[in-house]
């Protein structure tokens, strides 16, 4: 009986994986990661999505939310960049705007688009869901706001937790 559950099960296993592997595609930012990185952070959006496709609330939400990209800071790497042979760009850890654009646009893709994991609860979540913020988008908000956050980053990569809960809180004071 287990093997017939799991047989039923793999189509709807294997379509999040797909629509997973879709967002990072998505994001643009998977390129950003060393393969090793790219592997973990599809398992564990693998993880933190079937969390949040069962949260009660908006603050549960937000809790798997900023434990991602906690857990993010911590494992992804970003790889070496290299122009004609020379290192441009040492690797090091990817910050806190990188894996949360990245999440934010997995989210999108799973839960707006793709109505994930059924079309009422996306309904709900879709209300939690953060702005995918990329560095145009915050040059362009600060050209509105400027005076908003004292010191705006000036690309997703200096934005940390507090500069990105500042930037949401815009974006969502603005729509």
């Amino acid at each position: 009986m287990n093997n017939v559950r799991f047989v039923q099960d793999a189509p709807q296993s294997i379509r999040l994986e797909n629509i997973i592997d879709m967002g990072l595609g998505f994001s643009a930012m998977i390129r950003l990661f060393d393969k090793g990185s790219n592997r973990r952070l599809h398992k564990q959006i693998l993880i933190e999505a079937q969390k949040i496709f069962i949260a009660e609330s908006e603050e549960d939400f937000k809790t798997i939310h900023l434990r991602f990209c906690k857990w993010g800071v911590q494992q992804i790497i970003l790889a070496e960049k290299r122009k004609n042979g020379q290192v441009i760009k040492k690797s090091g850890p990817a910050s806190f705007g990188q894996v949360a654009k990245t999440l934010d646009v997995v989210l999108k893709v799973a839960v707006y688009y793709c109505h994930l994991p059924d079309c009422e609860k996306s309904q709900q979540i879709s209300e939690w869901l953060n702005a995918a913020v990329d560095t145009k988008m915050m040059g362009m908000l600060k050209s509105y706001y400027p005076s908003d956050i004292v010191s705006w980053p000036k690309t997703i990569e200096q934005v940390d937790d507090p500069a990105y809960k500042s930037i949401q809180a815009i974006v969502r004071n603005s729509s």
